[in-house]
């Protein structure tokens, strides 16, 4: 049951669940088999269907996760968005899946999704703490909050804050989906956030229709935000000499369970209960388009409707964006339920086909040096390469030539070495001036919350917050008027270089000059 395919393309696993007593004392049959170390199902007689997992009737919750969604966790630690959703008809088993349920005491084997998930998170936080202590390296710092929601009638609810009357607003924020209005809680350990899933799960909106005695009515996301601070990947030299960066990688994790599509003349819903059934149905449509227009290349749309609802508009990230997902289709596998999983299985097959565009999630200055890194080791491996041949044409040489290429050398290392000794203090001169911009924006920001007349702690700490965002906007506006003077300058420097370039060795190093042009 291995995956298939690459990080970018969204998965897709079939989660068999076993037969009900209900279904067993009405009599119903078994109509779907898994093939033997195969990850394909096939239903009926004669239809067939391929995923990259498949997991069936005797399989526990640990070999569900293990086998689809722990690769995941691991990604968040080095800053990959994930999404984990629960698709299929209602009663086929999303909600005991996922872990979405407010049962108390639930055996360690019957755990859900979310809460492995969890647990996993929170025993990578301190082992990663752990060794660094033991290497003697720098402790990565970790921030985790926690959001949840539900979409009910295509009403956005925090379950955070059920009695709260912000209006939640989804829409695009630096090139990500975000949910203003929606409360985030931090927390720091696996036991907190398990009572803040399960004070959640107890505001959720369920019922009981004949199918399922306590359906889920809403669509849940359960959103984990993992912001890391730890030790730029380096070479060895630079671990020798402890001279390490800070990188800052964040990381989106949703857990989405969705409500169960169902057939009004099935459950026997009517009033409020069909109204619900027919929002819930709209919503899947609606996804289903999408996963449509995604996944069909032979459609050729340019268009995503992901504005027909709020949960598209929510998983915009998840479907076709920056993120790793994979959906887990519940199936029942009683012939009662044939025609419902045939359309999950087909429902399911069209996912496959989307291709996400997975990217790591790091701030500015995170980027900016591992690109310098990688130009440097380029240019080193061009230097070593310049070496290597002039070694070469030395030793076919006379020795008055051979003299001569090897004061060249010396030159060319001692240049080197001055190089690297000014990229170092260039370094640390960034880091004193980024120091004296936070302690400048902390000062301004004190001076103007004095003529703030308010005693109320919840409504100074958001004035300071908008204080702090207005400070940041101005700094990124110098930042970005001397982006736009930068060309003129950098032009005028690599005039005067390439004017003076004669040799070989000058040619190296110049370039390497040029990387480093860092307007102070």
């Amino acid at each position: 049951m291995a995956p298939g395919g690459d990080d970018s393309s969204v998965k897709v696993a079939i989660r068999i669940r076993p037969q009900l007593a209900r279904e067993q004392i009405e009599g119903s049959r078994i109509c779907t088999f898994v093939t033997t170390g195969e990850p394909q199902i096939t239903l009926g007689k004669d239809k067939q269907f391929t995923y990259d997992y498949v997991f069936d009737l005797d399989n526990s919750q640990q070999q569900v996760y293990s086998g689809s969604v722990q690769k995941l966790v691991e990604g968040c630690f080095d800053g990959f968005n994930a999404t984990v959703i629960a698709y299929g008809q209602t009663g086929a088993g999303k909600t005991h899946t996922m872990g979405t349920g407010f049962e108390l005491n639930t055996p360690s084997e019957q755990e859900g999704m979310i809460p492995r998930a969890l647990r996993q998170i929170f025993d990578g936080v301190h082992s990663r703490q752990a060794k660094a202590i033991q290497e003697d390296s720098i402790k990565p710092d970790f921030f985790i909050s926690v959001q949840f929601m539900e979409i009910y009638n295509e009403e956005v609810h925090d379950l955070f804050n059920p009695e709260g009357n912000e209006k939640v607003r989804i829409h695009e924020k630096d090139g990500s989906i975000v949910a203003d209005g929606l409360k985030a809680v931090d927390t720091k350990s696996y036991q907190d956030t398990m009572k803040l899933l399960q004070q959640g799960a107890l505001n959720r909106t369920t019922a009981s229709t004949k199918m399922n005695t306590q359906s889920s009515r809403s669509h849940a996301v359960f959103t984990l935000n993992i912001k890391q601070t730890r030790a730029a990947p380096c070479n060895s030299d630079e671990k020798e000499n402890k001279n390490l960066d800070l990188e800052t990688v964040s990381a989106k994790f949703h857990f989405v369970d969705l409500a169960g599509s169902e057939r009004l003349k099935r459950t026997g819903a009517t009033g409020d209960r069909a109204k619900e059934g027919i929002s819930i149905n709209q919503g899947l449509l609606a996804l289903g388009n999408v996963i449509s227009a995604l996944g069909d290349a032979s459609q050729k749309r340019k268009h995503v409707p992901y504005r027909d609802s709020k949960i598209t508009r929510l998983l915009q990230d998840s479907l076709g964006g920056n993120s790793r997902t994979i959906m887990i289709a519940c199936v029942s596998p009683s012939d009662s339920d044939f025609m419902e999983t045939l359309n999950t299985l087909k429902y399911a097959n069209r996912a496959r086909n989307i291709q996400n565009k997975v990217t790591k999630n790091q701030d500015s200055s995170s980027k900016q040096l591992a690109l310098l890194r990688t130009q440097l080791s380029q240019a080193l491996s061009e230097l070593a390469l310049y070496k290597t041949n002039g070694a070469k044409a030395v030793n076919g040489a006379g020795d008055n030539s051979s003299s001569v290429d090897i004061a060249g050398y010396n030159d060319m290392f001692q240049e080197n070495y001055l190089l690297q000794e000014e990229i170092k203090k260039l370094k640390e001169k960034i880091k004193e001036l980024q120091d004296t911009v936070d302690r400048q924006k902390e000062r301004l920001i004190a001076l103007q919350m004095e003529n703030v007349d308010s005693k109320d702690k919840e409504g100074r700490k958001v004035v300071a917050d908008y204080l702090a965002q207005i400070e940041d906007l101005k700094n990124r506006l110098t930042q970005a008027e001397i982006r736009n003077a930068r060309p003129r300058i950098g032009s005028a420097r690599e005039t005067a270089t390439l004017n003076t370039q004669n040799t070989g060795s000058e040619f190296i190093f110049s370039k390497i000059n040029r990387l480093f042009l860092i307007p102070l």
